[in-house]
């Protein structure tokens, strides 16, 4: 409680033997009780505020962790190998197929290499002695340097590695052979078409005679799966790290194989994924924690007059907004996936994992467990999905606006990330003498450019575009899905729920200040009211005081006057 009391006066007692300042303070005391319950308003709300504040700062924290598992090929993750990995290095990413493949290395690329035949005793020998030009052809291009006189060996290297254009194209060094020094010139790309030819310069021991290629351009050369068929017949790159031969592999060629196949070999790093799964897992399991614990409320000291008042404006967890935020983020996980379809056995359509149950990820909700309200995994159901799905199970978790449908007259083309929500979308057409007279998706009447449909703008399916294939005249109509993944769909809504501006806790944390900066408004009024009656209360009670001492010097003035006539 505030102190009113100024020092300013002081009550004797005088006349009635009573310290009224005690008295003062005691109605100042008994008058404060609404000043007292502000002040403690004051700091429940703030307290609210930064519970709100600390949860919104994880949610931010949980969203960038998600980040980083947002994509099927940061998810899922593939591993490659071969039977000699001293010859042939495998990489895969997410788009990689499950399987082996024979790979036979006939040759590697290798880059240009020439050099002196003759030497120099000492790096810094001149090779000319008078104004010169050395010049050299790279693959198609001719490029030339200036050599002034008096040109050291050392500085002609200098030279050639500086030049915007020769230097960018190969690099030149010395070889010291223990006698003499040699220039080495060296082309900076492999493959056959990156070769390296010195021109004569006029120069003594720099003329194009006095080289000798030391290694030959070539690409490197290789077989997949016996193709290409032909003996002499091989797939080429100018690069021994080829990934645009077998789609999402990419094979490094470290030496050759003689003529033996080697088998490169892309499977599902299980271990992997399921770390990406717990991860997952244990980073939503720490918000569900963070959002129950504000269940607690702090404990108040005995001598608290409004503790029910108090545990009341302390705990947050009655706000709308917090429960719509942890409702929103347990639906996602709880239901089926955005665009997943439900798996059909009859027609072997739809997704077999729609949704995290079906890979053995749950909720407990058994009120006795040490995990109740958290995800829990069963670690057999998940091992078995891997093992039969990898791809779907990774589709589930980072699918991106994934398109598809099974429709055999029309295919999905495209879709609008931000604009197209993820979902189902009944698709309907009519072709009438070869042409599309009328669509709609969701039953909106769509957009018709040619034999492509869509989605009209304003609508969920807006942005959303469709390839019509059947053009038989006639009326058709399908499915098609625009997937999206569980990490996706909580990213989608941390989004709205974390905005800096108009996020939902925000908006939260805005409105409880707004209560603080209310109740300090009548805070500063309540105090201006106790100081009004302080001010008041010094006054009347120094006035009854100077009274008091008035009467008791006339009391005192007439005993002496008695006492005098006696």
């Amino acid at each position: 409680m505030t102190e009113y009391w100024s020092g300013s006066i002081t009550f004797t007692g005088l006349g009635s033997d009573t310290d009224f300042s005690e008295v003062i303070d005691a109605t100042i005391t008994q008058a404060s009780y609404r000043l007292n319950q502000m002040e403690d308003w004051e700091a429940q709300w703030t307290a609210k505020q930064e519970i709100i504040s600390t949860i919104n700062t994880q949610l931010i924290s949980y969203q960038s962790a998600l980040e980083d598992l947002d994509s099927v090929g940061k998810f899922l993750v593939k591993a490659g190998s071969s039977t000699n990995s001293d010859i042939l290095g495998v990489t895969a990413d997410s788009d990689a197929q499950e399987g082996s493949h024979e790979i036979i290395i006939n040759q590697r690329a290798q880059n240009d290499i020439w050099s002196t035949s003759t030497g120099w005793s000492a790096s810094d020998d001149v090779v000319t002695t008078s104004d010169a030009t050395f010049s050299l052809t790279y693959g198609t291009t001719v490029l030339s340097i200036d050599v002034p006189a008096g040109t050291t060996l050392e500085n002609l290297v200098t030279r050639i590695n500086k030049d915007a254009d020769m230097g960018g194209s190969v690099r030149a060094s010395l070889i010291n052979d223990g006698t003499s020094y040699h220039l080495q010139i060296r082309g900076l790309d492999q493959g056959a078409d990156n070769t390296v030819t010195i021109a004569d310069s006029g120069m003594t021991g720099l003329d194009s005679a006095d080289f000798v290629q030391t290694q030959t351009a070539q690409n490197a050369q290789i077989k997949v799966d016996g193709y290409p068929p032909g003996a002499d017949e091989w797939i080429e790159r100018d690069t021994n790290f080829i990934s645009d031969v077998i789609d999402g592999v990419t094979l490094s060629l470290y030496g050759t194989s003689s003529g033996q196949a080697i088998e490169a070999t892309v499977a599902t790093d299980t271990d992997a994924v399921i770390a990406n799964i717990e991860s997952f897992v244990e980073m939503t399991n720490a918000i569900r924690e963070l959002i129950a614990s504000v269940d607690e409320t702090e404990e108040e000291d005995d001598d608290t007059t409004n503790d029910d008042e108090t545990t009341v404006f302390y705990n947050v967890r009655g706000n709308y907004g917090l429960d719509m935020v942890e409702q929103t983020l347990q639906n996602i996980l709880a239901e089926k996936g955005l665009g997943f379809i439900g798996y059909d056995a009859d027609t072997g359509q739809g997704d077999y994992y729609a949704s995290l149950a079906a890979i053995g990820i749950t909720t407990d909700t058994d009120e006795n467990s040490e995990d109740f309200g958290n995800l829990t995994i069963d670690y057999d159901e998940l091992e078995e999905a891997l093992a039969a799905d990898p791809d779907g199970v990774a589709a589930l978790f980072s699918a991106e606006n994934e398109g598809r449908t099974y429709s055999v007259d029309f295919s999905y083309d495209s879709s609008i990330e931000g604009m197209t929500e993820p979902g189902e979308y009944e698709v309907a057409y009519t072709v009438s003498n070869g042409a599309i007279t009328g669509a709609t998706i969701n039953g909106h009447t769509a957009t018709v450019n040619g034999w492509t449909i869509t989605g009209a703008y304003g609508q969920d399916e807006a942005g959303l575009a469709i390839e019509v294939d059947n053009h038989t005249d006639g009326s058709y109509s399908g499915e098609v899905s625009v997937r999206q993944g569980k990490i996706n769909q909580t990213l989608a809504a941390l989004d709205q729920i974390t905005d800096p501006l108009e996020g939902t806790l925000q908006i939260i944390i805005d409105n409880y200040q707004d209560i603080i900066d209310n109740n300090a408004e009548q805070m500063e009024q309540e105090q201006a009211r106790l100081d009004r009656m302080y001010t008041r209360l010094v006054s009347l009670y120094a006035t009854l005081e100077s009274n008091l001492g008035y009467y008791e010097n006339l009391q005192t003035q007439l005993e002496s006057q008695i006492d005098q006539l006696e």
